[in-house]
């Protein structure tokens, strides 16, 4: 395993640890897993960094108890590094596959042009309400059931350091948006969606174009994402490519 497929999944482990450093948010973390603790009507339980320990017997009863509880989760990712042994664990235990996201990198070495925003067209960092509630609006518009993204939510979230929020704006209008969290190692891109009524315009090749100059010339750490598959081409064509697989399951309780 190389270097930037290693620091997709740590970059991707490490944001949603941040999750669990918000007051109100933190679950736990056992050895071989950790939970994002449910936030109602807002987001999801999701479990995540799960390891193979997990199938041994001591692991099993633990976690087979939190489910049979309703203690948690409702989704779960899972690495292609070990989804062999994972994966019939999951089901076993009423998880089912529902999407993929392709794990893509771009190493710092290459050199990335600064793109001429064309007229009408700005890229702000979050600061004033008016903007966050125009990101979150399309944000949560993009994300997947039952997950929405609250403003105390993205508050907590920007105000630590090494996470930043920008919206693209077109118009006036935010439309396009991303999250970018530093880790020591890596930079990972998130949250990036546009507003529906725009898409397919060029805005998220702008925005994603833009964030990746500015952040070569803050780091040289490898640059990484999480893309879906219909946002594979996009991120290829800036220069991505593609490492690894991470696999979503949904918690389906078959007994109902």
């Amino acid at each position: 395993m190389n270097s930037i497929e290693k620091e997709i999944g740590n970059n991707l482990y490490e944001f949603y640890d941040q999750f669990l450093q918000i007051k109100g948010i933190y679950s736990e973390r056992k050895d071989h897993w950790s939970v994002i603790r449910n936030i109602q009507g807002a987001w999801p339980r999701i479990i995540y960094r799960i390891d193979t320990e997990i199938i041994k017997p001591e692991s099993t009863g633990i976690f087979s108890e939190k489910i049979n509880s309703g203690t948690y989760p409702e989704i779960a990712i899972a690495s292609e590094d070990n989804i062999q042994q994972v994966d019939p664990f999951l089901r076993s235990n009423g998880f089912y596959p529902f999407s993929a996201w392709n794990g893509m990198g771009i190493s710092n070495g290459k050199i990335i042009k600064d793109p001429d925003l064309p007229e009408y067209i700005e890229v702000v960092k979050l600061e004033c309400s008016a903007d966050i509630e125009q990101w979150l609006k399309v944000v949560t518009s993009q994300l997947i059931s039952p997950a929405r993204l609250e403003k105390i939510l993205l508050d907590s979230l920007i105000a630590i350091p090494n996470i930043e929020a920008y919206l693209l704006k077109y118009k006036g209008v935010g439309v396009s948006t991303i999250l970018v969290f530093s880790s020591g190692n890596s930079t990972g891109l998130y949250l990036i969606a546009t507003d529906k009524s725009v898409q397919r315009q060029g805005f998220a090749r702008i925005l994603v174009q833009k964030i990746l100059f500015q952040e070569t010339q803050k780091s040289i750490n490898p640059i990484i994402l999480h893309a879906t598959p219909k946002g594979e081409a996009l991120y290829s064509k800036l220069g991505f490519k593609p490492f690894n697989q991470f696999f979503l399951y949904r918690y389906l309780n078959t007994q109902l």
